[in-house]
């Protein structure tokens, strides 16, 4: 199979299986693939260059590990060299330091705790000539997706393995609103829906799991949902990074928040 540094990781792991073990040597940060649950939700979306931004190594280090295995480098000769600057850092190239906001949200990550407002707050005191550097452990892909709609551009770079800088600044961005991504329905509307459905409820609890299991569960279970079920998912906080990903599948839902530590997320088409 020939592959290069855009070749998906699905793709790898379709033709060689064994490529999961070559993988996870690279890098701990890629023992979620072992996880069939998290293969199939993240394999499909990262390639072999993205793997290597997360996993703090290079595409060569995915080469070595890979041509054992049948696998020939032909690269797109289309591509700019491996030193050129990719088109979203070159906007970040007259940034002076002074306008540089440092946002380190790893400790967060460590307790459990979900960032994500703090980020968007921190983007809407965001000045003009400014840039928010989310210092983390890994390329918060999600939130970039998220954010790449709503006008920010961004650069992603690889200090070291567990240290990655993501720099967003806002290019022509839209008016965010959280309401956009989660709301807390009320009771009312929560019974209405579930009463539309009957009986046809499927229940699925993540609250235990830690991010992005919960995530991938859901993802997961949502292809064999049937169009006429809604799927009631037992949650200890509010998914933000998973509602772009369920309106671009086409999918609504409903909030309801029990208490601090425990959500209810109607799903359904």
């Amino acid at each position: 199979m020939y592959i290069n540094e855009n070749t998906k990781i699905s793709a790898l792991i379709s033709f060689n299986p064994k490529s999961i073990d070559a993988i996870v040597s690279i890098s701990n940060n890629f023992n979620k693939l072992k996880i069939p649950v998290l293969r199939k939700v993240l394999a499909s979306r990262v390639s072999i260059k993205q793997a290597a931004k997360i996993g703090g190594s290079s595409v060569d280090e995915f080469y070595t590990k890979l041509i054992p295995l049948g696998f020939i480098i032909k690269e797109n000769t289309n591509n700019s060299s491996k030193n050129s600057i990719e088109p979203s850092s070159q906007h970040f190239q007259e940034i002076n330091e002074e306008n540089v906001v440092d946002l380190d949200v790893r400790e967060m990550l460590k307790e459990g705790k979900d960032p994500f407002n703090v980020i968007m707050n921190a983007l809407g005191k965001l000045s003009s000539n400014s840039v928010l550097k989310i210092i983390n452990t890994f390329e918060p892909t999600p939130l970039i997706s998220i954010l790449s709609k709503k006008g920010y551009i961004h650069n992603t770079i690889v200090i070291e393995k567990q240290l990655v800088h993501t720099y967003f600044k806002k290019d022509n961005p839209t008016t965010f609103d959280n309401n956009e991504l989660s709301d807390n329905n009320s009771l009312e509307e929560i019974a209405k829906v579930l009463k539309s459905f009957g009986t046809n409820i499927k229940e699925l609890d993540v609250s235990h799991l830690e991010m992005p299991l919960p995530m991938a569960m859901i993802l997961n279970e949502l292809p064999s949902l049937p169009k006429d079920y809604v799927l009631l998912v037992n949650h200890k906080r509010v998914p933000k990074f998973l509602f772009p990903e369920l309106a671009e599948r086409g999918y609504q839902w409903r909030i309801q928040m029990a208490s601090e530590n425990c959500v209810k997320l109607l799903i359904f088409r």
